[in-house]
């Protein structure tokens, strides 16, 4: 079998398939296969797309550029993942975001015609695609919501919330996937305002962070806090 079947398999829109008809797309030379190093631009905002990308290895991140010159940071994406699925089968196919390697990365690339032939082949794939584009869409929709907050402790605690309501709702601790430093990045600020911010929620007895450890001290103002906003 080939290696990078088991890859493929761990993404839910390919489960469907029976991993012989996954061997047969990679090996029929039905994608390309290739290779980035560390902070490669892959693709640039309002690049045409016309494949479907999947991030087999590695890590990349998705991020917009202002007019200011302000980078917002939308989404880290590690492998498996697929990246850009939206736009590949938009109308006019066009990347809404740069997407640039934060490792060494091996992405396949799938003629989308193949992707159509799919879902016309198996509708359970087809399902899983769907579902897929809706949960993308919903993501994409809270990050826009994430955006217009304008104070940044309510980033901080809409971050957190989601952590909380992703992870374990009867858990008081999160672990950050992110450094101090990345997590600037996804909010757009600074690292040393974003130190600030995390001690002024300790200091109000919201929270209480050590290390990558976020201890949630009063989970009735989250509730409260952000009760039919999500």
């Amino acid at each position: 079998m080939h290696p990078l079947v088991n890859q493929f398999s761990k993404l839910d829109i390919f489960k469907k398939l029976k991993l012989s008809e996954i061997e047969e797309l990679i090996e029929k030379n039905l994608m390309i296969i290739r290779e980035f190093e560390k902070d490669v631009l892959i693709k640039s905002r309002g690049e045409k797309i016309d494949e479907v990308m999947i991030l087999l290895h590695g890590r990349v991140r998705t991020e917009m550029t202002e007019i200011d010159g302000k980078i917002i940071r939308i989404e880290d994406m590690a492998a498996p993942s697929i990246l850009a699925l939206g736009a590949t089968f938009s109308k006019d196919s066009k990347i809404p975001v740069d997407i640039i390697t934060e490792k060494k990365s091996t992405i396949a690339y799938i003629q989308k015609e193949k992707i159509f032939d799919l879902c016309v082949e198996n509708k359970d794939f087809l399902k899983e695609l769907i579902i897929y584009l809706g949960t993308k869409f919903n993501f994409i929709s809270q990050k826009l919501w994430f955006i217009t907050l304008n104070n940044l402790k309510d980033k901080i605690l809409f971050y957190l919330h989601e952590k909380i309501k992703n992870e374990n709702e009867n858990e008081n601790v999160i672990i950050l996937d992110y450094s101090i430093e990345q997590l600037s990045h996804l909010f757009g600020v600074t690292r040393p305002a974003l130190s600030r911010a995390f001690s002024r929620l300790e200091s109000e007895g919201i929270i209480k962070k050590e290390g990558n450890k976020v201890y949630i001290l009063d989970k009735k103002y989250f509730q409260k806090k952000f009760v039919g906003s999500l």
